[in-house]
């Protein structure tokens, strides 16, 4: 990888030392698609009296779970109730995931983070 000019060196590569300790990738098929997601009702109708309905970017999807880019930073372990696109016309199945990771957008101002979510209903 080439260096960019007036970047420090650590700001310029992603490790692949940040995913030590993540399960293997195998498995993982690619699914860039908006992804509809909200955060559990303990956060969102407590404090607003509605539900928060955000939309993400699913980077990559298995059966146990999936990489989905959005622009807040969830708590490890949060819940969120996220509607999965499924490959049958404009059908979109809502289940449940725990966050299990998070990291920055390497060289992003923006606030975009990569977000691992566990799959458990």
């Amino acid at each position: 990888m080439s260096e960019t000019p007036g970047l420090e060196p650590e700001l310029n590569r992603w490790s692949s030392a940040s995913f030590e300790g993540e399960p293997l990738r195998r498995n993982r098929f690619p699914l860039m698609h908006p992804v509809r997601y909200e955060r559990s009702a303990s956060l969102s109708e407590a404090e607003t009296g509605r539900s928060l309905i955000r939309t993400g970017l699913s980077i990559n999807v298995s059966s146990t779970g999936m990489c989905l880019l959005m622009d807040v930073a969830p708590q490890r372990q949060e819940v969120l109730r996220v509607h999965v696109p499924m490959p049958i016309a404009m059908s979109k199945t809502p289940t449940l995931a725990e966050v299990c990771w998070k990291r920055p957008v390497p060289l992003s101002s923006n606030g975009l983070y990569f977000v691992g979510l566990k799959f458990v209903l």
